[in-house]
């Protein structure tokens, strides 16, 4: 099923769905000519992709009758209930489900297909905006592990999915939203187990259609590893992130329309994916308006995360959300949660800036000479433990031209010329046994790279040709100074003195400690910082302003046909298998860029297409601020 959202090379735009007028009370305060008003507007600004959200507590508005009982606390129960009515015996009435509102979604799903709109269908929906909704009859109960919140959520999801799965607007089914705040679930197999009943139900009703994982992105020591991107990998078509640069502690410091902020889509997008094996998408994402600049910083940073996501083939991106509820006098828009300006449009269907870009980005690739962007082998394989520190990595490569995959320390490693263990930390994530096979790989030719960030991964000494000599705690910010010409500062927690025993010195301390080496191992090569670069990067504001990526060009420099002239425009290479290659460049900095990119002799321009005023002449390459530009060679 990867063909959903779209085949790979592809992309999809879209929103998160709640009408203008009602919001999560559309369904009860039903107006059919209002939301076919709301799908008209966003459809002509690029959206292909609604993720809609049936309420549930208005789709199976079901509570508990229970008699009164002096030895059972709460009463007994007798029966389910439509309010005072019983439930009526068809196939609805059992599950507890409304047929009003059934009829409702169809005519809804009837407007999507008229406007040309694909659905993500989350029937689940009992969070919203972090409130809590659940039918009565549910309320106070473990919605994960209750017997008979299970029996109920089983019955609601087989009538819903057997009545709804023949609808041609439908593209993919969702347990909810973000239905791992439903409640509080103790342990990682709880987690599995909900979701293993939860998505096999789905699909006993309909093998036909992918089903979304429950979005988790993190892990380690940043986040609750309770839901684990790998356990819903096991029983999910495809993954989803829900990144929120603004609220993430690795993220939120700097300007929003920065290189650190806009890469944190495609990084969070790209790292679930890896870990989790599946097709990745960005299922939300969207910030507070009010407190992160004007509409105009937003439109623009937009503008780069599209063209950082298509050109990591991360097959989508959905905003949250397609319209503003500010005016919404109902719970949870009137407690104090910021999702009150997150809107493509104003509520009253007025487009943001924000819609403008969408719409200028979807004319784009609905006019590229060429059906799907070919996809890229990465040139190393990162092994991390902790998100932020993947963050680090991430946009030091990148900066540095080189593509990498994930991969947990706990996974199997995927065969490769090169691995990067950064800022390693205990035992790195790994088993004696786990580090013992990567090394034998390295013996047997590969590349490996660590950074010391208080680890105890043993045999350093002998694999690494240094070590340490001695350690203490500190708070200072050194000068690290390296042989090939660059230097950098960033602080540090733990300083390293450290000893040579037999490794090639590349770099020193400003006090001439030595800071970085290189050694032969077996056939392979192995690069020791004492520092853990990639986590002081991605927790100091400024992290990537440094030349500190080039550390990672002494590690590995792949073959490009153009190298980027600066460290926030980003290249990306696409081979086609006709011989063409499509060279992507995004800048990502809210300044224009101008300067030399040569590209290589023999190479021809074919073509070359943007959604700004991006050129590329003579040699010369001009990009506005936060733009994107493909140049097709032959």
């Amino acid at each position: 099923m990867d063909s959903f959202p779209v085949p790979s090379g592809r992309f999809a735009t879209g929103v998160n769905f709640w009408a203008s007028k009602e919001a999560i009370h559309m369904w009860r305060n039903w107006d059919a000519a209002s939301i076919e008003a709301d799908l008209a507007a966003l459809a002509k600004y690029g959206v292909q992709l609604l993720r809609c959200f049936p309420f549930w507590p208005d789709f199976q508005p079901i509570r508990q009758l229970r008699s009164a009982h002096s030895d059972a606390v709460g009463g007994r129960f007798k029966e389910v209930r439509f309010g005072d009515d019983p439930l009526p015996d068809t196939e609805a009435g059992r599950a507890g489900v409304d047929e009003v509102m059934l009829e409702r979604f169809e005519t809804f799903a009837d407007l999507a297909q008229k406007y040309g709109m694909k659905l993500i269908v989350c029937p689940l929906t009992g969070q919203m905006t972090f409130g809590l909704f659940v039918p009565p009859a549910l309320e106070g109960l473990d919605l994960y592990r209750d017997p008979f919140a299970l029996q109920w959520e089983v019955r609601y999801l087989r009538c819903f999915v057997n009545r709804m799965k023949h609808h041609p607007a439908i593209a993919a089914w969702e347990s909810g939203n973000e239905t791992n705040l439903l409640g509080k679930i103790d342990s990682s197999a709880g987690a599995w187990s909900w979701t293993a009943l939860i998505h096999s139900t789905i699909r006993s009703c309909d093998p036909t259609r992918p089903i979304i994982g429950v979005s988790v992105t993190g892990f380690g020591e940043s986040c609750d590893e309770t839901w684990r991107i790998e356990d819903q990998a096991e029983w999910s078509d495809l993954l989803s992130v829900h990144p929120y640069a603004l609220w993430d502690s690795a993220y939120g410091g700097e300007e929003f329309n920065r290189i650190r902020n806009l890469h944190h889509a495609a990084f969070l997008a790209r790292l679930s994916g890896d870990i989790g094996g599946r097709p990745c998408f960005v299922e939300e994402t969207g910030t507070w308006r009010p407190i992160v600049g004007s509409y105009e910083v937003l439109a623009a940073s937009l503008r780069s995360i599209l063209w950082n996501l298509w050109s990591e083939d991360r097959r989508g991106l959905l905003w949250w959300c397609a319209f503003d509820q500010e005016k919404q006098a109902i719970a949870p828009y009137d407690w104090k949660e910021p999702g009150l300006e997150h809107g493509l449009f104003a509520s009253d269907r007025t487009p943001h800036p924000t819609a403008e870009v969408l719409r200028d980005f979807r004319n784009f690739l609905d006019g590229l000479p060429f059906d799907a962007l070919p996809a890229r082998e990465p040139d190393a394989v990162a092994v991390v433990t902790d998100e932020h520190t993947a963050l680090g990595t991430y946009l030091l490569a990148r900066q540095a031209g080189i593509h990498l995959a994930f991969r947990h320390a706990r996974q199997e490693l995927p065969e490769a010329a090169c691995y990067f263990l950064p800022s390693a930390a205990g035992r790195a994530g790994f088993s004696v046994r786990g580090w013992e096979k990567l090394l034998e790989r390295v013996r047997n030719g590969a590349t490996l790279y660590l950074s010391l960030n208080d680890t105890i991964l043993s045999g350093i000494d002998d694999v690494f040709g240094a070590g340490v000599r001695d350690r203490r705690v500190t708070d200072d910010r050194p000068e690290f100074r390296f042989d090939a010409g660059f230097s950098f500062t960033l602080p540090r927690r733990i300083r390293y003195r450290m000893n040579s025993y037999g490794a090639e010195i590349l770099g020193r301390e400003a006090d001439g400690n030595p800071a970085f080496f290189r050694h032969r191992f077996g056939k392979g090569m192995v690069y020791l910082l004492n520092f853990p670069l990639e986590a002081a990067a991605a927790n100091t504001i400024g992290g990537f302003e440094t030349d500190a990526w080039k550390l990672y060009r002494e590690i590995l420099h792949p073959r490009r046909l153009a190298e980027s002239p600066s460290p926030f425009l980003q290249l990306t290479e696409h081979h086609f298998a006709d011989g063409r290659i499509a060279l992507i460049a995004v800048n990502n900095q809210p300044e224009p860029f101008k300067g030399a990119l040569v590209l290589p002799a023999g190479r021809r321009l074919l073509d070359q297409r943007s959604d700004s005023n991006a050129t590329w002449r003579a040699g010369t390459l001009e990009m506005p601020p936060n733009s994107g530009l493909l140049l097709l060679l032959g």
